[in-house]
C-alpha cells in the first residue's frame, strides 16, 4: 500500500454526478429574474425554481423578496451591458463586489432597480395606495449594499444543494475512484467545490474521514450539545479540505455587549452543520467554564469564497489561510497526486503543484496536465 495520496478536486469531479457546473449556475442569473427570488422567515434566500406551492407561498410573504429581485435583475443587465457578456457567476460575483465598494454606484443600481419595479407596478404609487404599498419600496429607499453579496451566496448555495443521482448510482459512478484513494495510507483531499458530495460518497460507501472540525472542547453549542468547529485537527486517515469554503461552513462572529448594544469584534469562530436549527440556534460559550458568552449568532450565511480574487480572502480569513497552508505541506510531502475536474485556473494552487514532479492521474474531460511528472490523463473515472 502507498503511503500518502493527494488529491485535488474541481467542479467536474460533481459534474459526474449531475450536479450543476458553472454554465449551469450563469443560466440560473443570466435571465429576467424579476419575481424569481423567494426569502424565508428565517432570512435564507432561494430561488423560485423548483418549489413546491407551500415554500413559494412562504416565500413571499414579505416585501424584501420582491425588490431585491429587481435589485439583481439591474444587476444583470448592468453586468452583461459593461462585460458585453454574462462570463461566469465567478466573475459576475466580483464585479458585484468592486462596484458596491463605490456608494454611488450602488445608489444608482437601487434607483434604476426602484425605477423598473415602478414602471411595471406604477399602481403602487398611487395616492390612494402610497401608505398600502409603503412597505414594498423600503429597500430602494433604506439601501443595504452588504446584503447583495450574502443573497448570491445563498443562492449559489440553493443551486448546489440537491444531488440529482441516487445512490445506488453514486456508488457505481464513484467505485473506482474509492477504490483508488483508499488503496494509501493516508489521503489529503483538496476540493474546490462548495457542494457536499464528496462527503455524501463517503458516507454512503461507510468511509470515515475528517474535515478539520471537532466537538471537543467546542466554544459553540446548542441545545446543550457541542457543535463541531473547526480546530484542523483530522483523526481520520481521509482528509477532507473544503479550500474555499462549503454549503455547510458558518461563521460564528464575537460580539462584545454594552448593555442593549452589540458591537463587532475581529474574532469569529466557524462551526459546521446541515440542521437547521443548529444554524439558527447556536451559542457562544467558554469551553473550559461553561460560562454563555453569547447567546446568538448574528451570521446564519453559508460560507464559503468565491469571485476571481479568492487569495485576498485566503490571506486574511483564518480558516482559509490555514486550510492554504495544509495544501502546502501536503503538496510538499506527497509524491502521488490524483487530480480530478480541476482545470488549473487558479494561480495560487498552481504556484505549489509546478514546484515538484508528481506520479499523477488528471481526470479532465478538456485539459492535459500542464506540468512535469510522470502519469497519465483520462477522461472517466472508468480509466483509473
Amino acid at each position: 500500500m502507498e503511503k500518502h495520496l493527494t488529491v485535488i478536486l474541481g467542479a467536474g469531479f460533481s459534474a459526474n454526478a449531475g450536479m450543476p457546473i458553472a454554465s449551469n449556475i450563469t443560466t440560473r442569473f443570466n435571465r429576467d429574474l424579476k419575481e424569481k427570488l423567494l426569502l424565508s422567515f428565517s432570512g435564507e434566500w432561494f430561488w423560485i425554481d423548483n418549489k413546491d406551492k407551500a415554500s413559494i407561498n412562504n416565500g413571499k410573504l414579505n416585501y424584501d423578496y420582491l425588490a431585491y429581485s429587481y435589485v439583481f435583475d439591474e444587476l444583470v443587465q448592468k453586468y452583461v451591458l459593461d462585460m458585453g457578456s454574462f462570463i461566469n457567476y465567478e466573475n459576475f460575483y466580483q464585479y458585484i463586489i468592486d462596484n458596491f465598494a463605490n456608494s454611488n454606484w450602488g445608489e444608482n443600481l437601487f434607483e434604476a432597480a426602484k425605477n423598473s419595479f415602478l414602471t411595471d407596478k406604477p399602481y403602487i404609487l398611487e395616492e390612494k395606495n402610497k401608505e398600502l404599498y409603503k412597505s414594498h419600496l423600503f429597500v430602494f429607499d433604506h439601501k443595504q449594499f452588504s446584503k447583495i453579496s450574502e443573497i448570491l451566496n445563498y443562492l449559489i448555495a440553493d443551486i448546489l444543494t440537491v444531488i440529482p443521482q441516487q445512490d445506488e448510482k453514486l456508488i457505481d459512478t464513484y467505485k473506482r475512484f474509492i477504490n483508488y484513494i483508499t488503496s494509501f495510507e493516508e489521503i489529503d483531499i483538496f476540493t474546490l467545490n462548495h457542494d457536499i458530495l464528496l462527503e455524501h460518497i463517503l458516507d454512503i460507501n461507510d468511509i470515515k474521514y475528517s474535515k478539520g472540525f471537532s466537538s471537543e472542547n467546542s466554544p459553540i453549542i446548542c441545545n446543550d450539545k457541542p457543535v463541531p468547529y473547526f480546530n484542523n485537527e483530522f483523526k481520520e486517515k481521509i482528509r477532507i479540505h473544503k479550500l474555499h469554503g462549503s454549503l455547510d461552513f458558518y461563521q460564528f462572529r464575537h460580539f462584545n455587549k454594552d448593555g442593549m448594544f452589540y458591537s463587532k469584534t475581529e474574532k469569529a469562530d466557524y462551526f459546521m452543520t446541515t440542521d437547521y436549527s443548529v444554524r439558527h440556534n447556536s451559542q457562544l460559550i467558554n469551553p473550559e467554564t461553561n460560562e454563555l458568552l453569547q447567546d446568538y449568532n448574528f451570521d446564519i450565511v453559508p460560507r464559503f469564497i468565491t469571485g476571481t480574487r479568492k487569495t485576498d480572502t485566503i490571506k486574511n480569513d483564518a480558516l482559509y489561510k490555514t486550510l492554504f497552508e495544509n495544501f502546502e505541506n501536503s503538496i510538499a510531502n506527497s509524491e502521488h497526486l490524483f487530480v480530478s475536474g480541476y482545470s488549473f485556473n487558479d494561480d495560487h494552487l498552481n504556484e505549489k503543484i509546478k514546484e515538484k514532479e508528481f506520479n499523477f492521474i488528471n481526470h479532465n474531460r478538456s485539459k492535459n496536465y500542464p506540468f512535469k511528472g510522470n502519469g497519465k490523463d483520462i477522461r472517466s473515472l472508468d480509466q483509473i
